[in-house]
């Protein structure tokens, strides 16, 4: 796949740390591909006060509306991925967005998390957990799952 000259930006940018450069790449990617998303900042361009807590991965425009946008994996590396590991993911993760939210300098108006999942099945079990979640985590957060069968580059941990 050829990416456009925003996600090879991503992808040759420094990064917080972690293995999740691929995931966080092809999340832009996919949001430029399907919603015509821009790139504005990346992960390590956003600015927070307090520094060091939850940070959001990029930040990008789409219909004119500046968004911050968190990238998770849902996955299991051994045994099936159940409730309450999509509880955990999600408290998690909604948490860090609304920290993130909270400290950044920056002006977006809404988060997105987004989550790629390797199965139909963890995908419906994420959408269950999420469904059961209070509102005060979910309500300023759109949740974006992608479910991936065929590629497994987004969920390998390559440093």
């Amino acid at each position: 796949m050829s990416l456009s000259a925003a996600a090879q930006r991503m992808k040759e940018c420094p990064n917080a740390g972690g293995s999740s450069v691929e995931s966080e790449v092809l999340s832009y990617e996919l949001l430029k591909r399907c919603y015509g998303a821009e790139l504005l900042k990346t992960e390590m361009e956003v600015a927070y006060f307090p520094y060091g807590g939850s940070i959001t991965d990029y930040t990008c425009q789409i219909f004119n509306t500046k968004l911050g946008v968190s990238v998770t994996r849902a996955m299991k590396y051994k045994g099936e991925f159940d409730i309450e590991d999509a509880e955990k993911l999600l408290n998690k993760k909604l948490n860090g967005v609304i920290n993130a939210t909270k400290n950044s300098l920056e002006d977006w108006s809404k988060q997105i998390l987004h989550i790629w999942s390797t199965s139909s099945h963890v995908t419906n079990t994420v959408i269950k957990a999420y469904n059961g979640l209070p509102s005060t985590i979910t309500s300023n957060t759109v949740v974006l799952i992608t479910t991936v069968n065929k590629h497994e580059s987004i969920f390998r941990n390559n440093e």
